[in-house]
């Protein structure tokens, strides 16, 4: 869902009512970005997939009550399988009956989470009829489109333009295709295009490689030095890998040069780190966890390293500090 509707979440959100067709409408709201608890903003309506969706998303607002505002207070799904029960209307007095008067009988809520990282607000999936998710598949889409948005807005706090990046990314699965010995579709000269900053690609095993080459032409030509940009590509590769073996197989990669530093941001959705529910890791070289290990040989080549983890997926974000003539 990110590969094919980034790095805009309302092009995502307007593709919603497509990806699960079972559902009547779609509201996005959401607040401040929120690494870890406690969360605390009031969340804004971002999007609504038609007039009943803008209707309650913002009578939610209003009233100050509904499934959003419990689920971007709780961080857990609320769903709300039939509001004609009586239990609903005790829960939400005001929000109730505002929506069965626009004629939604269920509502299902889930907060933004992709992996450790979250952002207060939620996504509200509208349904004229009583019930729950109608499949184990319809249950998987909807959690998945709910840490997609999560993805689009964490990319949305950096500010930068990576509309060009995703389109290059796109573009970038055809070399990892090649890389992959499938065969290839299109324009030759296309395959031998060389990336530029920002970055945004997705990796596993077999494309580990050409996306770490991609990284290490971005860095040198970006001035580090060879003893510099040998140790962060290494860093960089180091937690690549670390998400390939200890995080579900594959993850995703960002690169950004921002205020004399490059960025690069990497994040999976597997067990976490070490399997831990702290919203933190430290590196440790004594520690008997290889990941843990290889943080801290990432921490030794890099400016700075932030890690977020718990047991839905860990992001790394590394700097490497530019000198004023590199940053120049």
């Amino acid at each position: 869902m990110v590969r094919t509707y980034g790095p805009d979440p309302a092009a995502l959100c307007q593709a919603g009512t497509a990806l699960m067709p079972d559902i009547a409408g779609l509201g996005l709201s959401a607040g401040r970005f929120a690494g870890g608890p406690p969360a605390g903003s009031t969340p804004h309506t971002r999007f609504s997939s038609d007039a009943t969706g803008s209707l309650l998303e913002a009578a939610q607002y209003t009233l100050d009550e509904g499934p959003c505002r419990d689920a971007a207070a709780t961080r857990a799904p609320v769903l709300a399988a039939d509001l004609t029960g009586a239990s609903w209307t005790r829960r939400w007095p005001r929000f109730t009956p505002a929506a069965l008067r626009a004629g939604i009988k269920a509502v299902h809520a889930l907060p933004l989470r992709a992996g450790a990282v979250r952002h207060d607000g939620a996504i509200d999936l509208y349904h004229q009829a009583p019930g729950q998710l109608d499949s184990p598949t319809a249950e998987r889409t909807a959690v998945a489109f709910a840490a997609a948005v999560t993805e689009l807005l964490t990319l949305e706090r950096l500010n930068l333009d990576f509309t060009e990046a995703f389109a290059a990314g796109r573009l970038g699965d055809t070399l990892l295709d090649l890389a992959a010995g499938k065969p290839i579709n299109g324009p030759a000269a296309l395959v031998s295009d060389t990336p530029g900053l920002p970055l945004a690609r997705w990796f596993n095993r077999t494309t580990l490689p050409i996306v770490r080459r991609q990284v290490a032409v971005l860095s040198f030509g970006h001035g580090l030095t060879q003893t510099a940009g040998s140790r962060w590509v290494l860093a960089v590769h180091e937690a690549m890998t670390n998400a390939v073996w200890h995080g579900g197989g594959q993850g995703q990669l960002l690169m950004w040069r921002r205020d004399g530093r490059l960025w690069c941001e990497i994040s999976d959705h597997g067990p976490g780190i070490g399997h831990t529910t702290e919203p933190g890791c430290r590196p440790d070289p004594r520690s008997r966890q290889p990941e843990r290990r290889g943080l801290w040989l990432i921490e030794q080549a890099c400016t700075s390293l932030d890690i977020t983890t718990d047991t839905t997926g860990s992001r790394l974000l590394l700097s490497h500090r530019l000198d004023r003539h590199q940053s120049a």
